[in-house]
């Protein structure tokens, strides 16, 4: 809600944590959090759990087909697109965008494959290449969406 991103995806094959996700976000929608904080409610609210990215792409087979980007931790020379050009593009675009983000080892080749353009890395000053996925989630919505408009860096 930050950035006002629309929808969210949360993609993971396994049962227990879809389990887990789904009584998370029923506390905050539905249980006594939704009293305690409904802004988180409402931020809850914008998100969806998919088995797998073909599910997500699924719900757009009606529609316009999403333009993917994906994120990595290494650069995909072909592919790459800065921040400040992605912030241009969403706000020109009139196809949707989905920004995919991995977890442990990222994207998988497959994923990487499928994606139309990949976003700069988030790069360091010592070469140390290591970012949890919500710390790296901040820093991009914060250089594509923030004040600065999508700062380079």
């Amino acid at each position: 809600m930050t950035f006002d991103i629309e929808l969210c995806y949360i993609v993971t094959p396994l049962l227990r944590q879809k389990e887990i996700m789904d009584n998370l976000i029923h506390h905050w929608q539905y249980g006594y959090g939704s009293r305690y904080n409904p802004t988180r409610s409402e931020a809850l609210g914008r998100l969806r759990i998919k088995e797998n990215l073909m599910g997500i792409l699924q719900e757009y087979k009606e529609q316009q087909k999403p333009l993917l980007i994906g994120t990595s931790s290494m650069e995909r020379k072909n592919k790459t697109i800065g921040y400040r050009e992605l912030n241009a593009l969403i706000k020109k675009e009139t196809q949707p965008i989905l920004l995919l983000f991995g977890t442990g080892w990222g994207l998988s080749d497959e994923v990487v494959t499928l994606c139309d353009r990949m976003l700069a890395p988030i790069r360091g000053s010592d070469g140390y290449n290591h970012l949890s996925l919500r710390v790296a989630i901040g820093i991009i919505l914060d250089r594509i969406f923030g004040e600065r408009g999508g700062r380079e860096a």
